[in-house]
C-alpha cells in the first residue's frame, strides 16, 4: 500500500483538483491521508464531499507545512510515502510508474521530472524516456547544482523505512534540510525525465514570496546543510558552489533588511573563502558562473 499525503491550509482554489488527480490513479491501492492544517475556509468541506473509503481525514489546528507533515508521516500506513502539495496535481499514471521504477531498479526513492504551471498555462514537451539510477553521492550533486526538483520532497516515492526517525523541523524552509539527509542515507535513487508532476506556481504561494524571514531561513538552511554535507564529504566542490549561489540570489533581492542582515553574519567574507576557479568547473550552467565571477 502507498500513502499519499496532502497537507493543506486554505486551499479550497485548488485542493479538489489535487485530489482528483490522486483517487483517479492507475494504481488503485491507496491510502489517501488530507491533513487539514487549520483551515478556516471551505477546504474541510470539499474534502468532506469525496465519498472513497481510501480517504482519511486529519482536523487539526494550524501547526504549519512542517509539523503537518510529520503528522502525515506518523499516521500514515503505508510502505512507501508519497508527498503532493495541495495546489498541486499529478498525471493519473503517476504513482503506477514510480511504483514500477522502484521495482525495477529495486531502489528505495524514485522520482521523474516535474512541469511548473503559471497561471495554469504549461509546456508539454515529448521526450523519449531516459531513466537514471544515481547514488548518493550523484543525487547531492543534482540537489546542490538545483537540478530539476530533486531537493523538494513532493514528487517522490520513498519507502517507509527510509524515514526512520526523520521529520521535517519546525520552519519555513521545511523538505530542503531533510531530502539531502535522505540522499545520504538513500545510497541508490532513480529518476525519469518523463514529466508527470504539476507544480502549480501562483502569487500566494509561500516560494511565490520574497519575504525577508523566507530568505533568511533559507540562508541558515544553506548552511546547515554545508556544514552537514562538508563533514561527511569535505572535498565536495558542488558544495562549495551551492553556497555561493545561495549568497549570491540573496544579494540579487536588492533588499536593504536582507543585505544588512547578510554583512552581519559576514556573507560576503564566507563568499570570498570560499570561492576558487575550481568551483566553475562543476556542471553548473554558464551565465550563473558568470554571476558567481
Amino acid at each position: 500500500m502507498i500513502s499519499v499525503i496532502i497537507n493543506v491550509y486554505n486551499g479550497e482554489k485548488y485542493i479538489k483538483r489535487c485530489i482528483d488527480s490522486v483517487i483517479n490513479q492507475t494504481y488503485k491501492n491507496l491510502e489517501i491521508l488530507i491533513i487539514n492544517d487549520g483551515s478556516t475556509d471551505n477546504t474541510l468541506s470539499i474534502c468532506k464531499s469525496y465519498n472513497d473509503k481510501r480517504i482519511r481525514i486529519i482536523n487539526q489546528k494550524n501547526m504549519g507545512l512542517s509539523l503537518a507533515r510529520n503528522v502525515g508521516l506518523d499516521n500514515a500506513k503505508g510502505d512507501y510515502f508519497y508527498f503532493v502539495d495541495a495546489d498541486d496535481y499529478i498525471d493519473k499514471d503517476t504513482i503506477e510508474y514510480l511504483y514500477n521504477l522502484l521495482k525495477k531498479y529495486n531502489a528505495p526513492m524514485s522520482s521523474c521530472e516535474v512541469i511548473e504551471v503559471i497561471n495554469d498555462k504549461y509546456k508539454l514537451k515529448n521526450k523519449n524516456e531516459v531513466v537514471k539510477l544515481y547514488d548518493d553521492i550523484h543525487l547531492l550533486k543534482r540537489i546542490l547544482l538545483y537540478n530539476g526538483k530533486d531537493g523538494n520532497i513532493w514528487n517522490k516515492l520513498i519507502k517507509r523505512e527510509v524515514f526512520n526517525d526523520l521529520r521535517f523541523e519546525n520552519r519555513i524552509i521545511n523538505d530542503v534540510v531533510v531530502v539531502y539527509k535522505l540522499a545520504i542515507d538513500l545510497k541508490r535513487y532513480v529518476y525519469s525525465n518523463i514529466p508527470k508532476y504539476y507544480y502549480y506556481r501562483h502569487s500566494d504561494s509561500i516560494l511565490g514570496r520574497h519575504k525577508i524571514d523566507h530568505s533568511i531561513d533559507y540562508y541558515k538552511a544553506a548552511l546547515e546543510r554545508y556544514d552537514y554535507i562538508k563533514k561527511i564529504y569535505p572535498n565536495l566542490k558542488e558544495n562549495d558552489y551551492s553556497l555561493l549561489w545561495s549568497i549570491i540570489t540573496l544579494y540579487g533581492h536588492n533588499n536593504k533588511d536582507l543585505d544588512e542582515y547578510l554583512d552581519n553574519k559576514n556573507a560576503k567574507e564566507l563568499f570570498k573563502k570560499l570561492f576558487s576557479l575550481k568551483v566553475l568547473f562543476v556542471g553548473f550552467r554558464f551565465k550563473d558562473k558568470i554571476k558567481i565571477l
